[in-house]
């Protein structure tokens, strides 16, 4: 709200005060007036009946003895009462005996009685004579009423100017009183509002509300202005502590950038220490695969010619195996990265896993041989004899990598006239599954990240690499694998196959 807008609080004072007294002066003079009017009436009515009473019994005789003429001159007397419009004697029968000046109709009168109206009133008396009825009527005027009215508003207007005036001067005196610190306060809260500035004080003091209003106004003053003192001081500390961090942020930026351009040196060098470790990994593979080339070819050889006996011709099937399965090795090694880089592309064909075992269980004879283990291989419970079938979907030699493992690890971690159970069964949603067990506890030292890479325990010439990529395998073919151990019920590994 503007300040023009804006009406005084003292001027609102003074216009309360003012209008209260006026208020309360006229109520007064018209309670008081319409009591004096009342009694005034009263008091009219009173002296009417009183005069009609006189006139009953003076009007007696003129109408026993049938005078009019008298009737008339008794009546003629009530001219000396200015108040009295007029009178009649109306004999039993309404006829008119006597009248003086305008009398009441007979037809208004209800019997002996007063009837008023608001400037007159009707007053009827019997006549005591022998003619039975006859009434006196008079008519008298109220008019005087009006006149003491009138005398008693101008008087009562006299005295309502008056109170007026002195109404006025006090109301001036306490708008002064009351409404000069309350506009001064008004001034101080503008200016401190424009200006901002909480140095400003309202010199007022007094032990009513308003000295209370003032003191507590003046105090949060100065609350707020050691407010924003502090905050002043709180604001210019952050913005020298902000320099500060800048300084420091620029600095850092600094450091990051050298730390960038040393690190974005070591990437390049790495990398080419990577190309360089891939190209010399691949000329390896090739020159393992050249060599490998004899160690498989002969046997072959030797095989084909005959002649050789069953000891024989079971040790150079062993050795054309190691041949085969060293160039599984070669060929897993790139698989593996193909596989961690998420690039594998699968060529699935349905695999019957249980000639993989078989084959496996013949590959691993010399191991399962040496550690005096033995190994059983079932079908939904029962033992297999090789003319069973269990088809999955899934690249063969990665599949039989991932067995190997696996059967090998399981070999490898078990103890002398242990058993090993590699079993093959269906799930509650009819999903093919492979379970490796063996009854030795995994270590708790890897329990937590026995799938990781590298991670063995207790093995001389363990390497870390055959669970997790047999886990690797299992994910690639979007397998489920896990794995339960216990100190009571052993190890097992569990793959879930898609169906």
């Amino acid at each position: 709200m503007n300040k023009g807008e804006m009406t005084p609080l003292g001027r609102k004072i003074a216009a309360a005060i003012l209008g209260t007294t006026l208020a309360a002066l006229v109520l007064s003079f018209l309670l008081n007036a319409l009591p004096m009017i009342h009694a005034y009436r009263e008091e009219g009515v009173d002296k009417a009946r009183t005069l009609a009473t006189l006139m009953a019994a003076s009007l007696a005789a003129p109408v026993d003895f049938d005078d009019p003429e008298a009737a008339a001159e008794n009546l003629q007397t009530l001219s000396l009462n200015p108040n009295v419009r007029g009178a009649a004697v109306y004999l039993g029968d309404g006829s008119v005996f006597a009248s003086y000046g305008t009398p009441p109709p007979f037809s208004e009168l209800d019997g002996p009685g007063v009837s008023t109206a608001l400037s007159s009133m009707n007053v009827a008396a019997p006549i005591s004579s022998g003619n039975k009825g006859c009434l006196v009527a008079l008519n008298v005027s109220l008019a005087g009423q009006w006149n003491f009215l009138e005398s008693y508003l101008l008087s009562g207007t006299f005295i309502l100017l008056c109170v007026f005036v002195i109404s006025f001067k006090l109301a001036g005196r306490f708008r002064r009183r009351l409404g000069d610190p309350l506009r001064e306060l008004t001034e101080v809260v503008g200016d401190i509002s424009g200006s901002r500035d909480y140095s400003r004080r309202v010199d007022y003091a007094s032990d009513d509300e308003l000295g209370v209003l003032v003191a507590e106004f003046n105090a949060m003053l100065g609350r707020i202005e050691d407010r924003d003192a502090m905050l002043s001081r709180h604001r210019e500390m952050l913005e020298q502590r902000v320099e500060e961090r800048t300084v420091q942020l620029k600095v850092k930026q600094l450091e990051l950038l050298r730390n960038n351009r040393r690190l974005h040196s070591e990437v390049q060098r790495r990398a080419q220490a990577e190309m360089i470790r891939e190209e010399v990994e691949r000329i390896n593979r090739h020159d393992l695969k050249s060599g490998l080339s004899l160690v498989i070819g002969y046997p072959e050889l030797l095989l084909q010619q005959g002649g050789l006996t069953p000891e024989q011709v079971k040790n150079i099937k062993r050795i054309r195996a190691a041949g085969y399965r060293m160039l599984d090795m070669i060929r897993n090694h790139l698989d593996m990265f193909k596989m961690e880089k998420g690039v594998y592309a699968l060529n699935r064909l349905p695999i019957d896993l249980v000639e993989t075992l078989c084959d496996l269980e013949e590959e691993l004879a010399p191991q399962l041989t040496s550690s005096g283990v033995r190994l059983a291989i079932r079908l939904e419970g029962k033992d297999v004899v090789g003319d069973e079938t269990f088809t999955v979907s899934a690249e063969g030699p990665l599949l039989r990598t991932m067995c190997r493992n696996l059967v090998q690890n399981a070999i490898e971690a078990s103890r002398p006239d242990d058993e090993v159970v590699v079993s093959l069964s269906f799930d509650h949603a009819k999903r093919p599954c492979l379970t490796v067990t063996n009854p030795v506890p995994v270590p708790a030292e890897i329990r937590e990240r026995f799938f990781e890479k590298y991670v063995t325990h207790g093995k001389e010439n363990g390497t870390g690499l055959g669970t997790y990529f047999a886990a690797l395998i299992a994910r690639t073919h979007g397998a489920d694998i896990v794995m339960n151990t216990g100190e009571e019920t052993g190890t097992s590994l569990r793959i879930t196959f898609r169906r």
